[in-house]
């Protein structure tokens, strides 16, 4: 990809060159400042890279890393468990191994800080996976009690709801998924999170905001406009908590804000408010790339879906929860982002203060050891299931993701209304692509296109 970015960019300047001979000058000036720029990254990046890991510490060879998905596992036969690369200049540490990570990561706490998304800035009190220890010992235990479960058994039914809405036209005509696992996601995520009730106007006029807040970038500080927008949406959540009061206790309800208000009547204040918004923001784009990779799995691994669909309702549900576990393993999670903050020394390796560590959690469920073909994907049954060193879907040690029921609640009906429509066509899937972020998820392609049969 390199190599033809400079070929198409030669190609362009000789052709400009030739018919706007007074474009040259131009050309080499923007030419050179744009290799001096990349230069100077690299030697800044190369400063303190002493005894760390192997590797390239260069702007254009981290820039293969995003066009193609086996390229950490490349880099890890060539370098071994660890090797060193540039994401655009932040000098990282690639890890390979969920035992090592996990020792690496736990046993150096006091080393290290998150990786902080810039949107955090924008948050009252932080985004909670970036508070600080203090923080995140108040807010992180109330919002892991308020997202463990069990939800109301009316859920389940809504989610159907939501999900049967919005994949009905795909019986009819073939057309883009995306739109529709898009609002799949947010209005879940919305009734499970929020506790706003599928097709009720309070859950349409939330949904209208929560689309326009959106397209706020996660890797920016929120603009004047995007601030606004999170203060009204700020505003209807405490106009709801306070509309719907029940008792001494709170609202009503097992949804998360709910339960906010159920441990402490003081909750939920701005910092869980402002946190719960902008989840809700993050986990739509992650909950619908994961109903993207499970629509993909489900119309290409035909032999598994169709045993599946041969068992009994108790055998299927079990089933279900096994080919979502897979789908993570095998396609969803990816990585754990570290940041040094404090030099240190692990396997005879120098950590520099300022580094990035990724722990490469794809490439290590590829290679887990003691995993029979740990790179296919198949239902792992009893047995053959992975444990905590071959599979981790949700991250690990106090920053980990607290949103595993929420998601399995969403994933599951999704799949359930697959299993209700027996004949699901895909296309366009591949070539599988991804932002041009080294922290963006691979997904199918934008291309991909859906049909479904024998819908109910």
């Amino acid at each position: 990809m390199v190599r033809l970015t400079f070929l198409g960019w030669f190609g362009m300047s000789i052709v400009s060159w030739w018919y706007v001979p007074s474009a040259l000058p131009w050309l080499l000036l923007l030419t050179l400042g744009l290799g001096g720029i990349v230069a100077i990254i690299d030697l800044r990046s190369r400063r303190n890279a002493h005894d760390s890991p192997p590797g390239r510490l260069l702007v254009l060879h981290g820039v293969r890393a995003l066009a193609r998905r086996d390229h950490y596992l490349r880099e890890f036969d060539q370098h071994g468990a660890y090797f060193k690369m540039s994401q655009f200049g932040q000098p990282t540490i690639c890890v390979l191994g969920l035992e090592r990570i996990g020792r690496l990561i736990k046993g150096h706490s006091e080393y290290l800080e998150p990786s902080t998304l810039p949107i955090s800035k924008s948050v009252e009190g932080k985004f909670l996976r970036y508070m600080s220890p203090e923080t995140h010992a108040i807010y992180g235990r109330i919002f892991r009690i308020a997202m463990s479960g069990p939800f109301a058994s009316t859920d389940s039914d809504q989610l159907d709801y939501i999900c049967s809405r919005h994949l009905r036209s795909f019986s009819a005509i073939e057309s883009s998924p995306y739109p529709a696992l898009q609002s799949i996601a947010r209005r879940s995520l919305s009734l499970l999170l929020l506790g706003f009730e599928a097709g009720t106007e309070e859950e349409a006029r939330f949904d209208e905001l929560a689309q326009k807040f959106s397209k706020s970038g996660i890797s920016r500080s929120l603009v004047r406009r995007d601030q606004e927008m999170l203060a009204e949406m700020r505003k209807m959540l405490l106009e709801k908590v306070n509309l719907n009061k029940t008792g001494p206790k709170g609202i009503a309800g097992t949804s998360v804000l709910a339960r906010l208000r159920q441990q402490d009547v003081s909750m939920p204040d701005r910092i869980c408010l402002d946190n719960i918004i902008v989840m809700h923001r993050i986990a739509t784009g992650n909950v619908s790339s994961l109903l993207s990779w499970l629509l993909y799995r489900w119309a290409s691994e035909s032999a598994i879906t169709a045993e599946i669909l041969d068992e009994d309702p108790e055998a299927r549900e079990a089933s279900l929860r096994l080919f979502l576990a897979e789908t993570l393993r095998t396609s969803q999670s990816e990585y754990l982002y570290r940041r040094i903050a404090r030099e240190f020394e692990f396997e005879g390796h120098r950590f520099p203060k300022g580094w990035l560590i990724r722990g490469c959690v794809w490439e290590s469920h590829q290679t887990a050891k003691g995993l029979e073909e740990p790179a296919t994907f198949r239902l792992r049954r009893e047995a053959a299931r992975p444990n905590q060193r071959q599979f981790v879907p949700l991250g690990m040690g106090a920053h980990a993701c607290n949103g595993g029921e929420v998601n399995e609640l969403i994933c599951l009906a999704f799949l359930r209304r697959m299993a209700n429509a027996p004949d699901v066509r895909v296309t366009d899937a591949y070539p599988l692509q991804r932002q041009l972020r080294h922290w963006s998820h691979w997904q199918p392609n934008a291309a991909m296109r859906l049909k479904l049969g024998g819908v109910e």
